[in-house]
């Protein structure tokens, strides 16, 4: 059973109150005293989506503008799967809302595009698929055979404790209450004012409703006032936190957040979160120090920047500090230019096979090796883990112009919109996928980018697209985003 949140985009934090019975405020503390590397944190850390329980990693693609029958801009999600060689994309199921058993119809500018995240929401051994745009929301449910097509439309929520409002700006999969199972935690408005919602899983295949629901108010516990949420274990004891960004914190007006430790009780007030604030923005999870706590980096692409935030036994290391890398900082490969998007995609993995994750980063407005021809072709860095965390030492950069990657840098690619590292085989070897939905006048392709002692490499690159596995054809977006 895996339940690995993998957040794309940030979310909100609220209040333990609801279905829960426990007051506002009287949170239970976790049983038992928190270790660095606990057996169920080293059993989580490094597991990928496995929506049909092989063992093997697999990866969702969305194609939010992939035209299904005959109505346009209608989206498709691929689901290619993991083997004892590789992941085989080649034989990868495409799903639309044409799909029998998908809740709903194909509409135009559906947006039925955002692979949010995976996680065994239902408790039967199997990761599902959450797909996310504004206020729908929909489980696609994994099993023996994969993602089929089977779903589940997520109800949007009423403005009440038992049944919060979903709303947009985030949304998470990660297991807070330590009980196996993944939860859905998000932004939301719960009847008093704007927070954290929970849903506990397993979720009700039928309903789609959670067995329970754990809301807290951010301005009035935290003073934070919501935009974003997180969901990883920060603390490492194999029970995820939830970190709650706002772009304002009552009383300093200014950006920040606090981590809300899970525990099988409700939600622990941490530390301090001092990390920036952004609506939507990509976040990954990994030990980039190898100290035993899942650290967090969140990217900012308005800002041009990468945001690392070290974990530790609180929620924040207190002996590594956090702090922004731009292509400004010293080492990282770039130049730092309004526009580039440096923070696109960010995506954590042990590249070198050091021991210590790595940090991938997409620039997907990047002008690349050849700035006098292109525009927005797109580019991707990588920066080494260390025992100190991120080093810019080793740091490198990779276009579609670098050598063995297929195809060449062009205007409006977006190499570099999405990256996931998926683990292929039996070795415990590490993939790169790279996204550029802009390609060939954004139908779309992915790259997949090797890794060894060395690192990643461009050697030996292949890449696909929707036509590749048997999607669609036209302008469909293939590579926006990733989950896997």
């Amino acid at each position: 059973m895996r339940h690995r949140a993998l957040i794309t985009t940030a979310v909100c934090t609220a209040t333990l109150a609801g279905t829960t019975g426990l007051a506002s405020g009287a949170l239970a503390a976790p049983a038992g005293p928190k270790a660095p590397v606990s057996a169920a944190a080293a059993a989580k850390a490094g597991k990928g989506a496995d929506f049909n329980g092989d063992g093997f990693q697999d990866l969702a693609v969305g194609a939010h503008t992939a035209t299904v029958g005959d109505v346009k801009r209608a989206g498709v999600v691929t689901v290619a799967y993991g083997s004892a060689t590789g992941l085989k994309y080649e034989t990868s199921q495409i799903l639309s809302k044409a799909t029998p058993g998908v809740p709903g119809d194909p509409e135009a500018d559906g947006k039925w595009r955002e692979v949010r995240a995976a996680g065994d929401l239902d408790g039967d051994g199997y990761d599902d698929l959450l797909l996310h745009y504004l206020e729908r929301n929909m489980v696609l449910w994994g099993g023996k055979d994969g993602i089929t097509g089977e779903g589940t439309a997520l109800p949007p929520g009423n403005y009440t404790k038992d049944s919060p409002k979903l709303l947009g700006g985030g949304m998470g999969v990660g297991d807070v209450n330590g009980d196996g199972v993944a939860d859905i935690v998000t932004r939301a408005h719960h009847g008093m004012e704007f927070g954290v919602s929970a849903l506990i899983g397993p979720l009700n295949r039928t309903t789609g409703r959670p067995a329970a629901v754990w809301n807290r108010a951010t301005a009035t516990e935290d003073k934070v006032v919501i935009g974003t949420v997180y969901v990883g274990d920060l603390t490492g004891d194999g029970i995820d936190d939830v970190v709650a960004s706002g772009g304002v914190v009552l009383g300093n007006g200014k950006p920040g957040g606090v981590v809300l430790k899970g525990s099988p009780g409700g939600w622990v007030k941490g530390s301090a979160f001092p990390g920036p604030y952004s609506s939507e923005n990509p976040s990954a999870f990994g030990d980039l120090n190898k100290d035993g706590y899942q650290d967090l980096v969140s990217g900012h692409p308005e800002k041009n920047s990468v945001f690392v935030t070290y974990g530790g036994e609180n929620g924040v290391s207190t002996t590594l500090k956090s702090r922004a890398y731009t292509q400004a900082s010293a080492g990282v490969p770039g130049v730092d230019e309004a526009g580039d998007k440096f923070g696109s995609a960010v995506a954590v993995g042990d590249t070198d096979r050091d021991g210590y994750a790595d940090l991938v980063i997409g620039a997907s407005y990047e002008t690349g090796s050849d700035a006098a021809t292109t525009s927005k072709s797109g580019a991707i860095t990588v920066l080494r883990g260390s025992a100190d965390g991120i080093t810019t030492t080793g740091a490198k950069s990779f276009t579609q112009n670098a050598r063995g990657i297929p195809s060449t840098s062009e205007n409006n690619d977006h190499f570099g919109a999405s990256a996931a590292l998926v683990t292929t085989g039996t070795d415990g070897a590490t993939d790169l996928y790279v996204g550029g939905n802009g390609e060939d006048g954004y139908k779309g392709r992915v790259w997949k980018l090797a890794t060894g002692a060395s690192g990643v490499t461009g050697e030996g690159a292949t890449s696909f697209h929707l036509g590749t596995v048997g999607g669609p054809a036209g302008g469909g977006n293939f590579g926006y985003r990733m989950a896997g």
